[in-house]
């Protein structure tokens, strides 16, 4: 099984913070740039910056896993 990021989700609960992709960046520590690899999968994001994400967007290890580490859909 492929694990990949799902990037629904992980809008959702920007969105659902009332934030922004690029103040989530900022407030994480990373250009916008960064962020938008990273979603689309061009790098990875490190554990820090899903820590990071996890507290600022208030996401339980549940929803992170369903996040950042959900099996592909074929």
């Amino acid at each position: 099984v492929k694990i990949v990021f799902n990037r629904n989700a992980f809008r959702a609960k920007v969105v659902g913070a009332g934030m922004t992709l690029s103040g989530l960046a900022s407030e994480i520590g990373i250009s916008d740039a960064s962020l938008n690899r990273k979603m689309s999968g061009k790098s990875d994001f490190t554990r820090l910056e899903i820590q990071h994400i996890r507290m600022v967007l208030r996401v339980t290890p549940d929803e992170a896993d369903a996040i950042f580490f959900a099996p592909e859909l074929t």
